[in-house]
């Protein structure tokens, strides 16, 4: 008798529980608007942060996703997007918009290890429930298990009383008041129909050679601005990645000769390198590959070149960074999606009343990893000033060669064959914008 006690116990609690006092919309007064055509002129595409992108990469013949050389050979194509988290005015706009950046390239990173391959785990429920049972029919089902002479009974009666009145306190209720009020404010569901859906997705592999071919940035109106990149993946990249990570300049991969480097960014161009960022190939006049990093710092006060200076210092850590990245990192990406639509036909002091809930928990997360010895020079660090932003920019370009590894192997060999094999280091430091693009890396890829 004990054991039948127990297992209906939690069904009638849950029974009580779930008829206490929530919030209600009345159907009365929910008014249907039809759809009128006209006014609204039907259906229409909207511009998104990655127009400008997929704009561009029609007009390359290019499409996202898995490429296809005519002469042989694939590459990849992911975009991303990231969102700058502050307005043109802060001072720290220009973190802001490299953070928008990291942002961008992540997502773009994210989606060509997808590609690679996912582990998804998913699942979907639907369920209705009706019922139009008399509330005497809990106490009815007590009497049944337990008996009305039983100790078991008056405890559970007195419990379910219990928690009964709880309830009803904490929705501002009286628990003094007589049963046939607290009748009044009690609600019985009749019939509800609710779909659950979960969703996870993980991923993770290592990843050499995908470099930001170019960037957008753009704004709509009083909005803030928005950086998307087209991120490229080819196994001539990956090679490059390789040679960087294990200091096999040997291997470095060969191109059509071109200008020298310097000639090749835009140097003498401050619009175009207030919009490039992350790690960028070049194949320089040797015919040799070369990666170039871009790193953006804003200083902490203007007009201040101490603060200034600490600014560039950081902007050239951030360009080193792009190139270790590139050269080979862990990525790891996780998602996970929630979903609950539901909808609840309900009686509460003799109304009928319906309510529905849409509702979802997102998370995403994607993170890379890397470590490597690095060998690479700074090209230029410069200050920019823009009338759109109140803060300058400092703009650190580093770049990765075998002939600068070459120089920086011979001149540490220099320096061991002194007569103390030793060495010393010192060191002496509101309108819209139209989509502004950034430099465009090399098409030898």
């Amino acid at each position: 008798m004990v054991v039948k006690m127990k297992k209906i116990l939690p069904i009638i609690i849950l029974l009580l529980l779930s008829n206490l006092a929530l919030s209600e919309t009345n159907v009365d007064n929910y008014t249907a608007e039809e759809f009128d055509k006209a006014k609204s002129g039907g259906p229409q595409f909207v511009s998104t942060p990655k127009s400008a992108a997929k704009e561009f990469l029609r007009s390359r013949g290019w499409k996202n996703g898995q490429n296809t050389r005519e002469n042989g050979g694939n590459f990849y194509i992911a975009i991303g997007q990231g969102s700058v988290s502050t307005t043109d005015d802060n001072q720290m706009i220009h973190d802001a918009r490299f953070n928008a950046f990291r942002e961008a390239i992540q997502n773009a990173k994210a989606e060509y290890v997808k590609f690679l391959s996912e582990d998804i785990i998913t699942s979907v429920s639907a369920s209705v429930n009706e019922n139009t049972t008399p509330d005497t029919i809990a106490e009815d089902a007590i009497k049944t298990a337990v008996g009305t002479d039983t100790n078991e009974f008056k405890k559970l009666r007195k419990l379910i009383s219990v928690k009964l009145d709880s309830a009803l306190k904490d929705e501002g209720y009286d628990t003094n008041a007589a049963d046939e009020k607290k009748k009044e404010l009690v609600e019985k569901v009749l019939r509800s129909r609710e779909i659950n859906s979960f969703f996870t997705s993980t991923a993770q592999n290592m990843l050499g050679g995908f470099v930001a071919y170019t960037v957008f940035e753009e704004a709509n109106p009083g909005d803030r601005s928005s950086i998307t990149v087209i991120g490229i993946w080819s196994e001539k990249l990956s090679k490059l990645a390789e040679a960087i990570h294990y200091g096999t300049i040997e291997k470095t991969p060969t191109g059509t000769p071109k200008k020298p480097v310097r000639e090749q960014i835009p140097l003498n161009d401050p619009g175009k390198l207030l919009q490039s960022f992350g790690a960028t190939m070049l194949v320089n006049e040797n015919g040799n590959m070369v990666i170039i990093g871009y790193g953006h710092s804003s200083p902490l006060f203007e007009d201040r070149a101490d603060a200034l200076s600490t600014a560039c210092d950081q902007s050239e850590s951030k360009a080193k960074q792009q190139i270790v990245l590139f050269a080979k990192e862990n990525v790891m990406y996780t998602t996970t999606l929630n979903e609950t639509d539901k909808a609840e036909d309900f009686e509460k002091a003799g109304q009928t009343a319906y309510r529905s809930l849409q509702a979802k928990e997102y998370s995403k997360l994607i993170e890379s990893k890397a470590s490597m010895k690095l060998q690479s020079e700074i090209i230029d660090t410069l200050a920019i000033k823009d009338d759109r932003y109140n803060a300058t920019d400092c703009v650190a370009i580093a770049m990765w060669s075998p002939e600068g590894v070459a120089t920086s192997n011979a001149a540490k060999s220099s320096l061991n064959n002194t007569t103390t094999g030793t060495s010393s280091t010192s060191s002496n430091e509101g309108e819209g914008m139209e989509s502004k693009q950034g430099t465009t890396g090399s098409s030898d890829f």
